[in-house]
């Protein structure tokens, strides 16, 4: 699959919003806004942003970007699902070196007799 940017993103008047670059140490005492554990993009963000920041579990991508909007802590989000938000001004990037995430789709082999998941698994690949 195509490579995931992500976006770390705050409300437009957050202190940092501004910067022309930020790094991990600039985000010391900082609220990040995550999802589950086991989320793709909060291991990312575990492993860019490192240990300093308080980690406060939002639920889904939409509350997390609703939260950060309303200055309510800073999230590392898949850009495609902020774009609006950050055309919109609703939301900042923060100047963040981000890796892209590489998805990968895994699958049980003794399921892959299920209606429809061949053609999913071939879409997805397209």
């Amino acid at each position: 699959m195509e490579p995931v940017p992500l976006a770390l993103v705050a409300a437009p008047d957050h202190p940092l919003a501004a910067a022309p670059r930020v790094t991990a140490a600039d985000l010391a005492g900082e609220r990040l806004l995550v999802n589950v554990p086991a989320c793709s993009f909060r291991l990312a963000g575990d492993r860019v942003i490192g240990p300093g920041v308080e980690r406060v579990r939002a639920g889904s991508v939409t509350v997390m970007a609703s939260w950060a909007e309303r200055g309510l802590g800073i999230a590392l989000l898949p850009e495609f699902a902020v774009r609006d938000r950050l055309d919109s001004g609703a939301l900042a990037r923060l100047a963040l070196d981000a890796p892209d995430l590489s998805l990968r789709l895994v699958w049980r082999t003794d399921r892959e007799s299920l209606p429809g998941l061949r053609e999913v698994l071939y879409a997805a690949s397209a």
